[in-house]
């Protein structure tokens, strides 16, 4: 059983469940890496195409952060309570990471510091002098918190359900923002860093890196402390600034790639 188009929003999902029985199903529920307009590159999209007996249901939206994901939590606990999904497919986190919240976090050298209570580490000289670690700290409970509320309702709702979480990858501060015909954004990081006096492009690219991989260290104890869930780690996929089309988000090769290598391996019986 093959389904033809299976990646769907809500009201062609619940047409296609009575036509598709016995087809799996899925829901994909974040921010732009699984919805990025208009291209039909996304995460998303790509693993639809590889599981094609599946029913997806489509719940991302470009540039989602906390408080986009507190404000669809209601109608996606519904959709968990009621579909019973084989696969929860999150993506969240990357906004409040290293989208336009990283303004909230950067700060000049000369500026203090505090660490706050997390239990960093080591800590890279860059991230030291550049990171206001404790405002980073709160952001990142912030967002671990926000994936937490969906394991939560599948606990509750539908407890056989397996929940994916992904840590993206190492991204570029190119300064290169989205771009769609006349329609221009500003990029999500190089601007604030430069602002702060951190505009060596190897030091931005540690204390991003260094971002990201905070993120990925509390998103694998988060699925440590929960049953039924995979962490998706995807991180070092890509290698080169020209896999990325722009500062966050891959072409539409490297989202291919990501999802060849990572998601693919990861979803295999469990959905199909």
């Amino acid at each position: 059983m093959n389904i033809g188009q299976n990646n769907l929003a809500l009201a062609q999902f619940e047409r296609a469940l009575p036509k598709y029985p016995d087809a799996w199903r899925a829901l994909c529920f974040g921010d732009s890496w699984f919805q990025y307009v208009p291209h039909p590159t996304d995460l998303n999209k790509q693993i639809a195409k590889m599981f094609k007996k599946t029913l997806f249901l489509k719940e991302g939206v470009a540039g989602r952060d906390s408080a986009m994901w507190k404000a669809a939590l209601p109608r996606v606990q519904r959709e968990i309570g009621t579909y019973r999904f084989h696969a929860i497919l999150l993506s969240a986190g990357g906004n409040d990471i290293v989208g336009s919240e990283l303004a909230e976090f950067v700060k000049e050298a000369t500026q203090p510091q505090s660490p706050g209570s997390t239990p960093w580490g080591e800590i890279p000289p860059a991230v030291f002098d550049h990171i206001r670690l404790e405002a980073f700290g709160i952001a990142l409970r912030y967002a671990i918190k926000d994936i937490g509320s969906v394991v939560q309702c599948r606990d509750l709702y539908s407890p056989g359900s397996r929940i994916y979480v992904h840590t993206y990858d190492y991204v570029w501060p190119t300064g290169i923002g989205f771009k769609l015909g006349p329609i221009k954004t500003a990029p999500w990081i190089k601007p604030h860093l430069d602002r702060v006096g951190l505009v060596d492009p190897a030091k931005q690219r540690i204390v991003t890196n260094w971002l990201i991989d905070q993120f990925a260290r509390e998103l694998r104890a988060l699925v440590s402390q929960n049953a039924n869930m995979t962490l998706v780690d995807s991180r070092g996929t890509l290698k080169t600034k020209q896999q990325w089309e722009n500062e966050i988000h891959p072409t539409g090769a490297g989202f291919a790639a990501i999802a060849r290598k990572h998601w693919k391996p990861a979803l295999t019986g469990v959905i199909g």
